[in-house]
Formats: structure tokens, sequence, C-alpha cells
């Protein structure tokens, strides 16, 4: 058994060096990845820390604490895919050792492990941590506020520090996220005190006067600047990017929404291992009742937060990772679950424990049930019954991709018979670990079965790390990236046959300008239209004359249509993952 004093080391160490190996080496990813990456990189390129740029482009879709935090880590660690993820790894490791304190905290030291194990060992902490997006540092935000709230609330001797560290908070959150930094912490608090301690006064000690103040003058100052050096941002910013985006309604269109039934299910699969505990969670309401704090202050603070962000996202527009929010809660529900309350009476205790251990069986019957799977699977491949995979046939798509987890879909045969040995790994670490954690909790030894289900997913961790490798070719243009960097001179042109977001990752691997033919720079569109913007879109005219002239031109093209392309003569500088990098001049 761990020893207590142990526990907060152990976490910093699993957590840690499971997600600081995993930002390493790969490449940045194409679109979205790439696209914010990028825009740190050109902050510290142009010394403006005002006004984001992607490609030479005003880009004012998002606030500007994430790409300040990338800039920072270029400066110190250099350009690399290590700085850009960095940021992103700390927030993650910093909500963690938040929860913890904050599981510790209700009563049970055993409960604040377990909380911080289930937020980074889950599946969704894992797979939206991958992308450089500012969802993580918004979530770290957002509990950074709500933990400096449970500090004031719980702990009268000391009130101002926690609380001015509320409002410094909140003003992280709005210069991650926009307004939804705001609307989210406000609106659980006002259901935690309106529907569980019903006691107003209470606020008054909230230090309201310089809180709000300090929140101002944290908050405000960039967006008057933003707004003084960049004619149209407030409504672009406010209007644009946050009310029609939460309507659905944001132009250009990005990604597609998500119906309400699956994202509710989806969240089911982020949570994973720690989604068989949730029955268990009921029994959490039937802690005794009694003063609003402790435990039960915890409990009700953590469903309001739940409460929150589900109705947040019912009736607003849904992608996959906007449940990332909801990583923070569950935990801390999963971990006062799994070490329940000990002042229950003896009838609840009972069902209480008859719940968790149905939970581990189900694990337990899960990992039996994969490991016959893998039996038969490997007798087929033996006996030589499974069909030969089949032979790269598809390109790469021209258009950006509408969904998260669409570029998965798209992969070529080659590519997904290439990620066989990483799945059957995982599938073998998720069917030893599974079943070693039923056996370990039959003995009666809870933490441990924990400490087992979270290096199960730590596995799963560095084998989905090396999936991506798998992929890169495909979801990345790192490849042409570092050639063009080698070969692209000023005064060169490079251009991309399909969507901007198609090869957005040549930027930050080369320092050019990519322009589009035959595609969209949706991404780009508002900062497009500003005067001193360079252009991007090239028409058939304009790329068959640069072709022509003894300006240097690159051209990176899908396979298929390379015979398509209204050029002269063309010399083939590198094909790679559907796609080959063409030139007009020998290099």
């Amino acid at each position: 058994m761990v020893g207590r004093r142990l526990y907060l080391p152990l976490l910093l160490v699993l957590v840690s060096g499971t997600y600081l190996y995993t930002a390493t080496e790969r490449a940045v990813l194409d679109d979205g990845d790439a696209l914010y990456a990028h825009v740190a990189q050109q902050m510290v390129a142009r010394g403006d820390w005002v006004t984001p740029h992607a490609n030479g482009v005003r880009f004012l879709d998002k606030p500007p604490m994430m790409y300040w935090l990338m800039a920072l880590s270029y400066e110190l660690l250099g350009v690399t895919e290590f700085a850009a993820r960095l940021p992103s790894v700390l927030a993650l490791i910093g909500t963690v050792c938040l929860l913890y304190f904050m599981g510790r905290q209700s009563g049970e030291p055993s409960a604040g492990l377990a909380t911080g194990l289930a937020a980074a060992f889950c599946v969704g902490s894992f797979l939206f941590t991958r992308m450089v997006f500012p969802d993580m540092l918004f979530v770290f935000f957002l509990t950074l506020s709500l933990a400096s709230f449970w500090r004031w609330f719980a702990r009268a001797d000391d009130p101002v520090l926690p609380a001015m560290l509320f409002y410094a908070a909140l003003a992280g959150a709005v210069l991650t996220k926009g307004l939804l930094g705001l609307v989210f912490p406000v609106a659980i608090l006002a259901l935690f005190f309106f529907l569980w301690v019903r006691d107003r006064k209470r606020l008054k000690g909230l230090c309201m006067g310089r809180g709000i103040l300090l929140f101002l003058a944290l908050a405000v100052p960039w967006h008057v600047l933003a707004a003084r050096r960049n004619p149209g941002f407030l409504w672009y910013f406010f209007v644009n990017e946050q009310f029609l985006r939460f309507l659905g309604k944001r132009q250009p269109f990005d990604y597609e929404s998500i119906s309400l039934p699956l994202f509710w299910i989806l969240i089911l699969v982020w949570l994973f291992p720690w989604t068989v505990f949730l029955p268990a969670a009921r029994y959490l309401l039937q802690s005794p009742r009694g003063e609003m704090k402790g435990r039960r202050a915890m409990i009700c603070l953590s469903l309001s937060w739940v409460a929150v962000v589900l109705a947040f996202f019912s009736v607003s527009s849904r992608i996959e990772h906007y449940s990332l929010p909801l990583v923070p809660p569950f935990a801390l529900l999963l971990g006062m679950t799994l070490f329940p309350d000990k002042s229950c009476g003896l009838s609840v205790q009972s069902r209480w424990q008859r719940s968790l251990d149905r939970g581990f069986t189900f694990l337990g019957g899960f990992g039996v049930m994969l490991g016959v799977a893998l039996l038969l699977l490997a007798t087929l491949s033996f006996g030589g019954w499974l069909p030969s995979p089949a032979r790269p046939t598809g390109s790469h798509p021209l258009q950006a991709f509408k969904y998260y987890f669409a570029p998965l879909f798209e992969l070529p045969p080659a590519t997904l018979a290439g990620l066989e040995g990483p799945l059957i790994k995982a599938a073998l670490a998720f069917s030893v670990g599974t079943f070693a954690a039923w056996r370990i909790h039959r003995r009666g030894r809870r933490m441990v079965a924990i400490l087992v289900l979270s290096s199960m997913m730590a596995v799963f961790c560095l084998l989905a790390f090396e999936s991506l490798g798998v992929c890169e070719e495909i979801l990345s243009s790192r490849q042409f990236g570092k050639v063009l960097s080698r070969h692209f001179k000023p005064g060169d042109r490079a251009i991309v046959v399909g969507d901007f977001e198609t090869a957005n990752s040549l930027n930050f691997y080369a320092p050019l300008l990519l322009e589009v033919y035959q595609g969209k720079a949706a991404v780009l569109e508002w900062g497009l239209r500003f005067s001193d913007t360079p252009s991007s879109i090239v028409s058939t005219r304009d790329l068959q004359m640069s072709w022509k002239s003894s300006q240097r031109v690159f051209l990176l093209c899908p396979n298929d249509r390379v015979s398509t392309l209204p050029v002269a003569r063309s010399y083939v500088v590198l094909r790679s993952g559907g796609r080959t990098l063409l030139c007009n001049q020998p290099l």
C-alpha cells in the first residue's frame, strides 16, 4: 500500500512523466494544431503581442492567453513541437494538482489521489491535449477559479487571498476562452448558492469591489488595445465568434456541430475507464445532511459544475472536445465515490460497496472478453485466415475536415495496416489492466487497483503517441515543411492545392506565406478583408504566369490532381502521404 505522504509525489511522477514524454517528437498536425502553434510563432517573429497573426493575416478568433504562453515557451526553448505543447501539458498538470487538493479536502486523503488519477488518466484528457487548443488552459483557469472559491468558502479565517485569486483566475479564463470564462464560473456559483447554500449574505465576504477591479484590470486592457488596432474587432470577436458560435451561426462555417445524444454518449467514452463507477455516485447524495461544508459542499459544487456545463452545451453548438470542462467535476465525484463516506449508515455503505464491486466486475469481464477476442484474432492470423492489408489507393483530401476525428476515417489502407500493432498492444493492455484491477480489488486493495487502472491508461497514452507517429505523413505536412525550410528563399512562392487547413503546418516548419489554389482559407477569411493583408488565393492564370516566370514556385498537390494541373514542366521535390511537392525549377 502506498503511504499517504507519497500520494502527491506519485501523482506528479505518473502524470508529468506520461504527458511530458508524449509532448515530444510528434509532428504538429494540419488544421487547428498548426494554426494555433503558428500564431504564437508569428507573435514572436513580429514582436506584436496584441494582434495575433496567422500566415501574415490578422487572426482574432481567440483571446491571446494561449498564444502568450506558447510564445514565451518559444522564447525560452526555441520553436519546437515540445515548446508548442508545453503550456497545455503544464495546464493539465496544474489542473490535476488542484483537483488532488480539492479531493483531499473533501475529508478522505485517498479521494484526492483517486480524483487526480481519474482526471489525468481518462481517454478524453489525453486525446484532447494532443493538439494545442486553448481548451486545456481554459479548464485550468476554470478549475483554479472554483478551487479558490472553495478555499474561500471553506475557511473564513483567510478570505482575502483566495477571493482575489478567484477573480484573477476569472480574468485568465476570459483571456483564454472569451466570455465563456466568465459565464461558466459565475453560473456554477449562482446555482451552488441558490440551489444548495441558500444564503446570499455569505457572498458579501467575497470582496466583490476589489475583486471586480482586479478582474477588469487584468481582462480589459487587451480587448481595448485589440479594438483600437483592428477595426471591426468588437463585432467579430464578441458577436460572431461567441454569440453566433453559441447559436451555430458563426461565419464562416468551420466545424459541424455533433448531435446532442452523441455528445452525451461520448462523455462516457472520454471518462473511460472510470465511467463504470458513475452509477455508484448516486450514493453521494445520501451522505448525511447538515451544514453546507466539507464533503457535502464539495459534492454540491461538483454537481453544479456538471449541470451548468451540460446545460450550456445542450443548447449550444458543440464539438467533441467541448466536453473537456466536464472532466474535473466528474473526477471529483468519482474520487469521492471510490472512497465512500464512513459516516453513512451501514445500509447505504453496503449498497455503495456493492455498486463499486459491480463496476470492478464489469471491468474484469471486459478484460476477459477482450482477451478472448485477442486470442481469436491471433489464431486467425497465424492460421492465415485473415485478409492481407490492402495497398494504398487513396489520395490526400482537398477540403478541411468538419469533425474533430474525421481524419481518422480518411486514412489510407497502408496507414491503417500500420496501426494494427499499436491497437493490438492497447487491447492487450486494456485486457490485462482491467482484469488485474478486478482481481486486486477483490482482495480489498482498492487504491492499488486504481493505480493499476491508471498505469493501464498511461500505457494507452504511450501507444496513442506511437499511433500518431504512424499517421504523421497523412495528418501533418512536416516532411514537406522541412524540405522547404532548406530550399525556400525570400521571393519564392509556396502554393497548396486545396484548402489552407489541409497543409497549414507548412507555416510552422518553414518561414513562408502559404497561398491556396482551388481551395479556401476559411479560418483566415475575416483577416483577409484588411487592405494590408497579403494575397492568399491564387487564380489559374496567376499560377500559370508565375510557373513560367523566373520566380521559383513550390506547389503541394494531392497525387491524383498532379496530372490535371494547368502548368508546364515540373520537377518533383518530394512524394509522401498521398501528396507531391513540385517546383517549376530544378533544385
